[in-house]
């Protein structure tokens, strides 16, 4: 019989905690690290993991896919931290950090990038979740594609390059938009309502995705030059959220009003 997979996550976040828990049903997680042992703890216990580190010292030998998940600008450290494995593959889960992070420390090595926000408590669909795959050479890719489809039904290969434009326009699509919403929530409990009476709206404007482009949804006052209202807008503002509104306005009317 086909002994399974063995994989050592090093870290115990958000991305770590949902990708961790979808291995642990093909493969057998051998060991987590964490800088946290109750997190890593914790995170073994929904993956069936018998062993937890703090130490980079410490990280197992012997694993086939070490997975490392921590905040972009401690990979570095990681990689150059832990010993170098027999035979086993290295990638990080990042879209802005280049594979050749583990170039001179690691011998096979790549990307394994799951395009999606995760949150511990939140439960994600990982079968729906982009998984885009980078790997040193033609092997290393092969192991990562294959390993990703078992999880994901959407798996794609994407250099350094092109997944950093992902990660920009993630940042847009998700991170500038959840702002938005801040905004939105606090504007509203202002007045002791809040975003929940925005929900039918938004779900309204994400559906219009299915039916048509994002240039063609768009819509409001400053789609339509309205000045006036824009104007009154702006008056009911405090002075962040006015220069907020203005700018967007403004490039909003540049796009559909002025070009």
């Amino acid at each position: 019989m086909e002994q399974p997979l063995r994989v050592c996550l090093i870290g115990s976040g958000n991305v770590a905690t949902h990708l961790g828990t979808a291995l642990s049903q093909v493969a057998k997680v051998v060991q987590i690290y964490s800088h946290s042992l109750q997190n890593a703890t914790a995170l073994a216990e929904q993956c069936g993991c018998e062993s937890v580190t703090d130490s980079l010292s410490m990280i197992t030998a012997d694993a086939d896919l070490y997975l490392v998940s921590v905040k972009d600008d401690a990979i570095a450290s990681v990689v150059e931290s832990t010993p170098q494995a027999q035979g086993g593959v290295w990638a990080h889960t990042s879209g802005s950090v280049p594979m050749t992070v583990f170039a001179g420390y690691k011998e096979r090595y790549g990307v394994f990038y799951p395009l999606q926000t995760f949150s511990k408590d939140l439960k994600i669909k990982v079968r729906e979740v982009p998984i885009f795959i980078e790997g040193y050479d033609a092997s290393t890719t092969d192991f990562l594609l294959r390993l990703a489809r078992r999880i994901s039904d959407n798996v794609t290969e994407a250099d350094s390059t092109l997944r950093k434009k992902l990660h920009v326009a993630a940042v847009f699509a998700c991170n500038f938009v959840n702002l938005m919403w801040i905004e939105a929530d606090e504007l509203l409990k202002e007045s002791g309502l809040g975003i929940e009476f925005l929900r039918p709206l938004l779900k309204e404007t994400l559906g219009k995705l299915d039916r048509v482009s994002p240039a063609d949804a768009q819509t409001g006052p400053a789609c339509r030059g309205d000045r006036h209202v824009i104007d009154e807008h702006l008056n009911m503002l405090s002075d962040e959220k006015r220069e907020l509104y203005s700018m967007l306005s403004e490039i909003i009317i540049k796009r559909y009003i002025n070009e």
